[in-house]
This record gives C-alpha cells, structure tokens and sequence, in this order.
C-alpha cells in the first residue's frame, strides 16, 4: 500500500480540477447505475477535503456538499480499503455516530469503493447509501468495483485532458514568442550585416587607398561581425536552454567565478572581488550557473560608465541554502523596469560602455536557466549607484 499524508493527498486530488466542477453526464450515469445494481435510493461520487465532502455526481439528494464531520465517505477514505460494507450503520461503532449527526435513528446501510489513482492515491468515494438495513451479493458488490473502475478512467482522462490543456496554453504562447522573435531577429540581424557589407563596399571602392582608412574600415567590419557573432550565440543560448538538462555536481563557488572572470574580464577592464569562504562548495548545474553569471557580470561591466567598474560576488547560506549575489557600481535599473528585464527582446534602449545596445536576450537567459535549476532571482537598483542581482536556492 503506498504511503502518504492526507496532505499530499490533497496535492494530488488538486490537480484534477474536480472541486466545484460542473455537473457531467458520464459520473451521473455511474451513480445512477450504482444505485439501480445496488436497490437504493442515494448514490454518490465524493470528494473530501480539508473541511467538507463535495459531490461530483449524486442520487437521491439535492445538495452539493456537506461539513466533514458528517461524512461517512470521509471515514471510508481514512480507513484506506477498497471496499467497505456497513450493512447496518447504527450498529456500527465508528458510523453510527455520524449516522447521529445525519438524523438517523436506526438502521441505514452504507457500501463504498475507493477511487484511486494510478499511484494508488485514493482520490475519492463511489458510495450507495438506504435508510434501510441490508447487504449487498458478490454481484451487485462486484458491479459496484465495476463501476468504481469506470470512474477512475473518467479521473485519469480528465487529468490528460488537463495536461495536454496546459501543454496547448504553453506551445501557444511559444509560438506567439517565436513569431515575436522572428521579426525581431529579421531587424537585429540586418543592422551589423547592413555594416558589414556598407564596410566592405568602401574599402572595394577605388578611391579608398590610404591604409590606415583600410585599417580603420576593417577593424569596423570585426566590431560589427562580433557583434553579430554575440547575438546568434545569446540566441542559440536562449533557445537551448529550454531543453537544458539539469546535472547537478559540487564544486567551489570560487573555482567558478575564477574561471568567469577569465572570460568576461580577460582585459582586466573591471575589478571582480568575492566575499566568502574560498572553499564553499555549491551543489547545481555548473554550466547553467556559468552562463547565469557570465550574463550578470557581463551586463554589470558594459553598462557602467565609471572608469573602473567593480562586481562584487557574495554567497549566504540561508537555512543550508545559497544566496548568491552580484553587485556593480554600474548605470542602474529604473524599479519600474524591474518586471520586464527578464523578457525576452526586452532592452531598455540604453548603449553600453562600448557604445552598442543589448540584444535584449542576456536577462531572458538569465530567468530561464534559474528557473530550471531551481532558484529563484530578483533585483534591486538605483539609477546611478548600481544594481544587485540575488540568486535564491529553493
């Protein structure tokens, strides 16, 4: 029998949306048929959560819920069975008195099946219910798992068509993103190209002889192609990290940062200092990790006008958890901007220290490779002093 608390229970019947759904014909059916194999009058598929029973389907009554405590089905779920007969509830220890509490005197007869998951998490009730005692043969009890079975099915295709609802919703707004993107690339793309030819058709041209011209043309078209050689990578970087797959390994946090700093500061342009413990190990994706960084750090050298820009990298354990932060003296971020930097193409029309503008698509790597290896991210900033990127572990 699998194991689990009531609220992981609870965890799992969420999920299928059932609580205060609309009335179906295919439950009505089941209960009606219950209650025709079985010979009584009431016959339910019940729900139970923290404080009520709620009925998707019933026979035989006209409300639509009832307290907890006044539930036989709640009792039946506890005792975690498959199949439960009280042929007589009064008699009966247990649901006799919540028999009390729905105004029954005598008698009264109870049968339930058990509905579970493919997990084997009980999920809710198919009971039939008489005012009278009786008991029910191996056949009408084996057509009551029948159609306990029948239910089940109806769950699990609800769960599918939950799924695949979410999985609809997800692709529709990856194809709104992409065909946003799409154009955006079409005109990213034509500005460092435009150059690069525009470049190349001067120095073709006759009259351009001097070679400190030549020079001066050339070492444009390399500032153009790498601009365009940024771009296709942060994009191809975007794109992939959607399948990204998380390997989880431990190294120290300052191996890793010595290793960024080689990349993004390999002119010794900036002045990266860390504050904490050398030998602090980290457990997460070390390459999705790099790329977060390289992103952060990266944006806090261009986008800073001081002479010598300076990042700081802090790491706080917070309850066996890291809180990684990355500060800079750097241009700011408006707050208002807080909520739209993490979107992809989202640029805030400003040129970095080199004189080029973003790509829009630093950030977006940034929130979609924490998300994947489970951390959380957020910012703070004032115009002019600097901004403080903080990498949460959940």
């Amino acid at each position: 029998m699998t194991k689990f608390t009531e609220q992981q229970r609870l965890d799992v019947v969420d999920k299928y949306s059932l609580f205060d759904s609309e009335p179906e014909l295919e439950y009505d059916n089941i209960t009606f048929l219950a209650s025709k194999v079985c010979n009584t009058p009431i016959s339910t598929i019940t729900l139970v959560d923290e404080n009520r029973q709620w009925y998707k389907s019933k026979i035989g009554f006209e409300h639509n819920e009832n307290p907890k405590n006044m539930s036989f089905c709640a009792l039946s779920l506890s005792k975690n069975q498959d199949v439960i007969v009280v042929p007589n509830l009064m008699q009966d220890e247990e649901f006799s008195e919540i028999g009390k509490l729905n105004g029954l005197e005598k008698d009264g007869f109870y049968a339930s099946v058990t509905l579970y998951n493919e997990n084997k998490i009980p999920l809710g009730i198919l009971c039939v219910i008489d005012f009278e005692s009786k008991t029910l043969d191996k056949d009408q009890i084996k057509a009551l798992k029948i159609l306990g079975k029948q239910v089940e099915e109806l769950f699990k295709l609800r769960l599918k068509k939950i799924e695949l609802q979410k999985n609809f919703e997800e692709l529709s707004i990856k194809h709104q993103q992409l065909k946003k993107f799409s154009n955006t690339i079409s005109h990213d793309l034509q500005t460092p190209i435009n150059n690069i030819i525009s470049l190349i058709s001067l120095i073709n041209e006759e009259d351009v002889k001097e070679e400190t011209i030549i020079s001066e043309y050339l070492n444009l078209v390399v500032t153009s192609s790498e601009q365009l050689k940024e771009y296709v990578n942060k994009l191809l970087t975007y794109y992939t990290s959607d399948n990204l797959i998380v390997s989880k390994t431990r190294f120290p946090l300052a191996d890793l940062i010595s290793e960024i700093n080689q990349i993004v500061n390999a002119n010794n342009e900036a002045e990266i200092v860390t504050d904490f413990d050398g030998n602090l190990e980290i457990i997460t994706d070390k390459t999705a990790l790099s790329q977060i960084l390289i992103n952060i750090i990266s944006n806090g050298i261009k986008y800073n006008t001081t002479d010598k820009p300076i990042i700081k990298i802090t790491n706080n354990i917070v309850n066996f958890k890291s809180n990684i932060s990355i500060s800079d003296n750097g241009i700011g971020i408006d707050t208002q901007n807080f909520e739209t930097i993490f979107q992809n193409n989202k640029t805030l029309s400003k040129k970095d220290r080199y004189g080029n503008y973003g790509t829009g698509l630093g950030l977006a790597i940034v929130m979609n490779l924490t998300q994947k290896i489970d951390f959380d991210i957020k910012v703070s900033s004032e115009i002019g002093k600097g901004s403080t990127f903080t990498l949460m572990e959940k």
